[in-house]
This record gives structure tokens, C-alpha cells and sequence, in this order.
């Protein structure tokens, strides 16, 4: 889905947990762990149990780049919603200019921010949720400025610990191109729906995020393999369809290993597909991670290759300020 648009920060991940849980928007609900990191990307999950819980991200990317976000969340009894402030970057590094000719002219550096307010609301076992984004991003002497939105509705059983949303993800427009004699570039908007089922009497909670639903055909035409003579190979038109479809979908497992800590797995099939360096793909497009939660803390961890060159080591550091003083449960 790389160069279709701009702003494409927006579609990392929000927190190392939905890193670790194969990279998709989570619609994972515990009402004794309300998790904001994950609210950030799908508001309708906000609720009064996410009051003054303080989230802080950062994902330690390819060649020293940095993707993060800092959120809070706040419930407003009066009008019956929780509302989250968040403030999501992307730090490029820096860079060596270079003048039509190759001459030197110093560095520069790229970043790329997003200023959010969510607003989450329920009515039963439903839920809806919209954020709205203000864009801004420099590129050397570029600057480029957009509006966008989530919505998102979802639904919540905590008797059977089943949840389901649909989200519609940066919908909105480029008001200030970088450069206006090229005109305004799309924003990467997404349909994704995504479940969770948490077991019972097992200490498992699995999760299937079907993403980018607003498109079929996910593949590029470079990726078409070629024999050893030039020509293309021959694929079936049901492994083609097969692929397509595993190329939307991303799957995600959380174990309970005692009170405090989970272990997560995921795998991203559209990653690997697209980072793995022909048959032998190494570990693209699969991750792993932890979380521990003690008292009013929690910390995620996770790891996740994208490719053979480069990985992602993603941190989650979470508060419930409301809870300092209180006898932890």
C-alpha cells in the first residue's frame, strides 16, 4: 500500500501490544485493563474506564526513526463520554542535502505530526467513536497540512467476551499540498473490521483483523516472479485469490502467563509478503511481544521484523493516574 499516499505514519501502530498482535486495529476490551493505546486507533473502544489513564509509545524503527504517540483520556460525566487527547509524531532523522549538481547544501531534517481528540460514547453493548486529526508535516523546506477522521462503531459482550468494530480511518483531505503547482494527494483511508474472542476457561484471547476492505487487489504488479529465463510464472487463479484474501487479514494471539504478564503473537501476511526477500522470507511479517501490568503501571514489549535489513523494538508505557492511593485490585 506504500506510495498510493501521503501522511503514511498514520498507519503504524498505535501500541506495542497492537504490534504484537499482527500490526491491525484491535478491538480487544477488558473492563479491568482498559488499554488507551489501542483506543487511539478505534475510538468507539473509549469508555469511563479509561479515565485519566496517561498512555506513552514509542516504536524504535528502521535506520534510528522514531513513531510514537503521547494520549490521554479524560471522561466527562456531564455529557456522558470519554474524550482523548493525543499527539502522534514520526522523526525521520536526518539527512544530507544535495543540490542538482550533488553539491552539499547541509542537513535537513522530517517529521511528520498528528494532533487528535477522540470522542467515545455507548449505548448498551454498543459503541461508537470518532477522532478527529489535525496533520501537519515538513519535509526539508516542505510543509504539507490536512484535516482527517476516524469513525468507528463497535459491540462488546463481557458475558461471552466477545467484541467486533468497524472503523473508517483517515478519511479527510490535504488542505496545504507540499508543493501546489502538483495539487493535493490522497490520504491513506481504510475499512477495517476486527474481532476478539476472549476464552473462558482458556488463558487465551485471539483476534482477526480483516484491513484495507476499501480495495481487493493488494498486490503490486513488481511482484510478479519471473522464471530464470525472463518470462512470468504460472499461478493458479485460486492461490492467487487465496493470497489476496491472507493479504487483508491479520492475526493476533495473547496468552495470560499468571496475574501479571502476557505473552502476544502475531502475523501479518500482507508484511511478509510484501518485505520477505524471495523463498526464504525469514521471520517478515511475524511478531512477538509481552506485556506486564503491576498496580497502576503496564509496560508492552514487542519485537516484530519487517525485514531481513531492519526490525521494530516498540514500547508502551501506561498510567492510571485516577488510581494512585487506591488498594490495587
Amino acid at each position: 500500500m506504500g506510495g498510493k499516499y501521503i501522511y503514511p505514519f498514520l498507519r503504524f501502530p498505535t501500541a506495542a501490544r497492537m504490534e504484537a498482535l499482527g500490526g491491525g486495529v484491535q478491538s480487544i476490551k477488558y473492563k479491568q485493563d482498559p488499554d488507551l493505546s489501542l483506543a487511539i486507533a478505534n475510538p468507539c473502544l473509549l469508555d469511563s474506564t479509561y479515565h485519566k489513564q496517561l498512555s506513552i509509545s514509542n516504536s524504535f524503527y528502521i535506520d534510528k526513526s522514531n513513531i510514537g504517540n503521547i494520549s490521554f483520556a479524560y471522561y466527562h460525566p456531564k455529557i456522558k463520554s470519554t474524550i482523548a487527547y493525543t499527539m502522534q509524531y514520526a522523526s525521520y532523522g536526518k539527512f544530507d542535502g544535495r543540490d542538482a549538481a550533488g553539491n552539499a547544501t547541509g542537513t535537513f531534517r522530517a517529521a511528520d505530526f498528528n494532533f487528535q481528540v477522540g470522542v467515545g460514547r455507548h449505548w448498551n453493548k454498543f459503541y461508537y467513536g470518532v477522532n478527529l486529526k489535525f496533520i501537519l508535516s515538513q519535509l526539508e523546506t516542505y510543509t504539507s497540512i490536512g484535516l482527517a477522521a476516524d469513525v468507528a462503531l463497535g459491540y462488546y459482550n463481557p458475558k461471552t467476551n466477545w467484541t467486533a468494530s468497524v472503523i473508517v480511518r483517515n478519511a479527510g483531505v490535504e488542505l496545504k499540498p507540499y508543493i501546489k503547482e502538483e495539487g493535493r494527494q490522497k490520504l491513506p483511508i481504510a475499512l477495517d473490521i476486527s474481532f476478539s474472542k476472549r476464552f473462558k476457561k482458556l488463558p487465551v484471547t485471539l483476534s482477526v483483523t480483516a484491513h484495507d476492505l476499501q480495495v481487493w487487489n493488494l498486490k503490486y504488479p513488481e511482484e510478479q516472479q519471473t522464471t530464470l529465463f525472463g518470462t512470468p510464472k504460472k499461478t493458479s487463479k485460486g492461490t492467487l485469490i487465496v493470497d489476496n484474501i491472507f493479504r487483508h487479514l491479520d492475526f493476533g494471539a495473547e496468552i495470560q502467563a499468571g496475574k501479571p504478564v502476557r505473552l502476544r503473537f502475531g502475523y501479518n501476511h500482507l508484511r511478509r509478503q510484501e518485505l520477505g526477500v524471495g523463498r526464504k522470507k525469514g521471520f517478515a511479517g511475524i511478531s512477538a511481544g509481552f506485556g506486564v501490568n503491576i498496580k497502576q503501571f503496564a509496560l508492552d514489549y514487542t519485537y516484530a521484523q519487517y525485514h531481513r535489513s531492519g526490525s521494530d523494538h516498540h514500547l508502551t508505557f501506561r498510567i492510571k493516574i485516577d488510581e494512585f492511593g487506591k488498594k490495587a485490585k
